[in-house]
């Protein structure tokens, strides 16, 4: 079927058939609206469904991505009119369901999309599920937060939630099962899935979750304290200055989106010293008539989420922030330790464990200046501080919510190429961030990352083998009856099903059962390398305390 065709609640389809990297075949619809585009008295507003269209829509390319400042190309791409989703299926039999995965892209919240330029489909399409990429709204036009009614924040992550929803009542019409649908993200992506873990507007909308080097309690994952002082000062960069609500959101709408992201990547770059990697993110929407996330990141995390839950990290994921600081980094580090550390994580270190920056520094460094030659001691440092105490903390949390069943795993493959050594032009060891996405999706050479192929019969080809069969077997074994348990989540008040084990029974690639985190000091993990073993370490949190 070379251009199948497809009916979803807004009308029929066309998609066409994409060609895999080994020769095979599978579907692809992409570019189909789940959203009105958020244009005109819709900017800064909650998503509304997308309208019904007239005749068949052609879904073969990519709708236009949510606008944003590239890093990597320095210039601004994407548009407001943004909120599209693709789909890539072996089959659109509904007689036969497959189990679903929905990515969700990473970026800082501030950049990125569900395109094919990082994430191709075609190692999850050798196996027999349907995989779901979309967009969302980021940066200010995602996430202005006036903290009232007017422009509550958090339309970003409700643009995720209207994506589950269109996932819901379409997916079966590509031979994918609503029933069991997996969410998963990395980085930015990783604490959206936590997010949705947490909010009671995802309810229902899937059923297990995969939280790849990010959750909500990473110092990034969220806006910092009175975001509406962060609208205040870019109104006036814009030439108006107002607190006034309504006097603002009218004023913004009237400002063309390339504008709207210079004075955003302005004001980023003005917060420097902040260590803010941008004003506008994620964060406490009460006064919405839908709140997203109506409490604290903190309360709600200690809550639990409420479905089965993959969470991990790559064992070096600072070795990226060795090219973000820059040529003087260490020189600058020195300066300014105290602003090394984002503010949230200041304040959690002094409220935790009474430890002060400068103590930190005596823990890393051992009271030494930062320098050449302490790479180690550096990336081990910001991977702590960045990722690896706030995942701790949400696993430690899981536990003791007893809320649903929890796998830990540390990526650690460093065989071959990596997004991060290539970017930093580094030969530091180790898996940074990003790099476990070389073996779960396809990617596209660029001017920046010179990627090549996965060879057949190399260790990295097992590698992408081993990371397909273990993602995928989480999405599929779910409901397994014979390893079903029933458990009363905190969060809801209402029994749910999770499960015992992500793993099938060992084989040529998985030769153990993946176990879960059950002691919230001690973490039970999944150490994924060159062979993979089941390991333990002391939760983070017990080396300051």
């Amino acid at each position: 079927m070379a251009n199948p065709h497809v009916n979803v609640n807004g009308g029929r389809l066309k998609g066409f058939t994409i060609r895999d990297f080994e020769g095979k075949n599978y579907y692809a619809f992409r570019g189909i609206p789940f959203a009105k585009p958020p244009l005109g008295e819709l900017r800064f507003k909650d998503p509304v469904p997308a309208e019904k269209w007239i005749g068949t829509r052609d879904a073969l390319n990519f709708g236009p991505m949510a606008v944003h400042f590239d890093i990597f190309k320095k210039a601004i791409v994407g548009s407001d009119d943004c909120l599209y989703i693709n789909v890539y299926t072996n089959s659109i039999d509904d007689s036969k369901l497959q189990p679903v995965l929905v990515w969700i892209h990473g970026g800082g919240f501030i950049f990125g999309s569900g395109e094919d330029d990082f994430y191709g489909a075609d190692y999850f399409m050798r196996k027999d599920v349907v995989l779901v990429t979309f967009n969302y709204r980021l940066g200010v036009l995602g996430f202005l937060n006036l903290e009232d009614e007017i422009a509550p924040g958090n339309q970003g992550l409700k643009d995720q939630v209207m994506a589950l929803e269109w996932v819901r009542d379409n997916i079966s019409n590509f031979g994918g099962d609503p029933e069991n649908v997996t969410i998963f993200g990395e980085s930015a992506g990783g604490a959206s899935v936590h997010y949705l873990t947490l909010s009671p507007l995802a309810r229902g909308l899937f059923h297990k979750a995969i939280s790849q080097s990010g959750v909500v309690l990473n110092p990034w994952a969220a806006v910092p304290e009175n975001p509406k002082n962060y609208a205040y000062k870019l109104c006036k960069m814009l030439g108006k200055e107002t607190k006034n609500s309504k006097e603002i959101v009218e004023f913004l709408r009237t400002i063309p989106y390339t504008e709207l992201m210079i004075a955003q990547q302005k004001m980023a770059e003005a917060h420097l010293d902040d260590n803010l990697l941008s004003p506008f993110g994620p964060g406490i929407d009460a006064k919405s008539s839908k709140p997203f996330l109506p409490i604290e990141r903190e309360i709600a995390a200690k809550q639990g989420a409420h479905v089965p839950y993959m969470i991990g990290h790559n064992d070096r994921e600072g070795t990226m922030l060795l090219k973000m600081f820059g040529a003087h980094a260490y020189e600058n580090i020195n300066k300014k330790f105290e602003k090394t550390l984002h503010p949230f994580t200041r304040r959690t270190f002094e409220h935790l464990y009474n430890l002060t920056s400068l103590e930190l520094k005596q823990i890393y460094f051992h009271g030494e200046e930062v320098s050449k030659g302490k790479e180690a001691n550096f990336i081990k440092f910001v991977s702590d501080m960045n990722f690896i105490h706030g995942i701790h903390q949400v696993i430690k949390a899981q536990v003791e919510s007893n809320s649903s069943s929890t796998y830990m795993y540390v990526f650690t493959y460093d065989e071959e190429y990596s997004y991060v050594r290539s970017l930093c032009n580094t030969d530091e060891p180790g898996a940074s961030h990003m790099d476990e996405l070389r073996y779960l999706f396809t990617a596209r050479p660029t001017d920046i990352f010179k990627i090549k192929a996965i060879e057949k019969s190399t260790v990295s080809y097992k590698m992408m083998e081993t990371m397909i069969e273990l993602w995928t077997n989480f999405a599929k074994t779910g409901y397994e009856n014979n390893s079903n348990v029933k458990k009363k989540s905190a969060l809801y008040n209402q029994e749910c099903t999770f499960f015992r084990k992500p793993t099938k029974m060992p084989n040529d690639l998985i030769s153990l059962h993946w176990l879960p985190v059950t002691n919230g000091k001690v973490l039970r993990y999944l150490n994924i390398g060159k062979n993979l073993r089941m390991e333990k370490m002391l939760n983070i949190e017990e080396k300051f305390n």
